[in-house]
């Protein structure tokens, strides 16, 4: 698919007019990441469509790009977005792998289309735990800007196409082959570049990447269809932290799909986590009252249990009132009255 002015690689799931770059070409397999997931468009059964990273129990990392689209001049046109699930983490994809429901959907606010898709984020909220995670660690404007200097290698992960689809001789862009994703999450690394660099690397410069985070692989070295919303982390300071949702593509290789390929590398854009704290928060907010909810829900659901019998307090013996004996007497006639408080009949007296 060619584009009129910078091709934009491969897009997975979304049939928009600017297409773009998601997976590893030639990525390898590791099960290093226990954050990342597959997603799926149905239940049971299918490959995964494209993937996430979960950040705590149930907000998972996306891309924005299969919930809304747009057309060449940059209008969002109408759209549904496709079922979704989320499948089980780091693990291999299996027909019967459980699969994790969706309670709601947060999009960018700054998601946009000019000669680029920019600000590609989205965050979906699980209607249950999918494991035991803390928050995880986000990268900063300020550790990105440390990363562009040094010019960094990040790590890309996700559940996308990893093989050439071209033959010899084959024109660009080469037809998908059949049964292509990934049934176990892929890893490839790329450099972290500032734009600055980027005139040199493949002599051409694109004003609206600023501010995004730019990465380079060189060659075919790049991102893939099929893993959109994958994540870019990196080791920082001796932890794990998620940088951006998986790099889209401009004039990339793409295992072949891309329109054009400039044959250097293209660049590579994400749209970095630090710009998308609204929706976090947002969705941290919808994830606290869900889980209020529930637990309002379980209290009225439990029966009060009643005592044991065991369990009652007994009740002290209470001791019977002692009896005395009085006297009591009328001229010559003398009675003798027993009880708890006698008293002499009428006409006795007590004696």
């Amino acid at each position: 698919m060619k584009l009129r002015a910078a091709a934009v690689a491969i897009l997975l799931c979304l049939p928009i007019a600017t297409p773009q770059a998601n997976a590893s070409y030639n990525g390898v397999i590791d099960y290093s990441n226990p954050r990342i997931v597959p997603i799926f468009q149905q239940l049971v059964g299918g490959e995964a469509k494209y993937s996430g990273y979960i950040y705590s129990p149930r907000i998972i990392f996306t891309a924005g790009h299969g919930e809304a689209k747009f057309s060449d001049d940059g209008t969002r046109l109408p759209f549904t977005p496709s079922v979704a699930y989320v499948g089980l983490p780091n693990s291999k994809v299996t027909d019967n792998s459980k699969r994790f429901q969706i309670a709601t959907r947060f999009v960018s606010t700054s998601f946009r289309m000019d000669g680029a898709l920019l600000g590609d984020f989205a965050i979906y909220v699980l209607t249950e735990d999918i494991g035991d995670f803390k928050p995880a660690k986000l990268a900063t404007l300020e550790i990105q800007k440390e990363l562009e200097s040094q010019r960094a290698f990040v790590e890309i992960t996700g559940y996308g196409d990893h093989e050439d689809r071209c033959k010899e001789g084959d024109k660009l862009p080469c037809p998908q082959i059949q049964n292509s994703r990934s049934l176990e999450p892929r890893k490839l690394k790329v450099q972290v570049r500032p734009y600055e660099d980027f005139l040199a690397l493949v002599g051409y410069e694109r004003p609206q990447l600023k501010g995004s985070l730019l990465t380079w692989g060189g060659g075919k070295s790049s991102p893939c269809g099929g893993d959109s919303g994958g994540s870019v982390t990196t080791t920082y300071k001796g932890e794990e932290i998620y940088v951006a949702v998986t790099p889209n593509g401009m004039n990339g290789y793409a295992c072949g799909a891309a329109g054009y390929y400039d044959g250097k590398g293209g660049i590579g854009y994400a749209s970095p986590i630090y710009d998308h704290l609204d929706i976090l928060k947002a969705a941290e907010d919808f994830v606290a009252a869900a889980l209020a909810q529930e637990a309002l829900a379980k209290a009225k659901a439990t029966p009060t249990p009643s005592p044991s019998v065991s369990a009652m307090p007994l009740a002290k013996p209470v001791a019977a009132p002692k009896k005395k004996t009085i006297t009591c007497v009328k001229g010559k006639t003398t009675a003798k009255i027993t009880g708890a408080n006698p008293s002499c009949p009428k006409g006795y007296k007590k004696k």
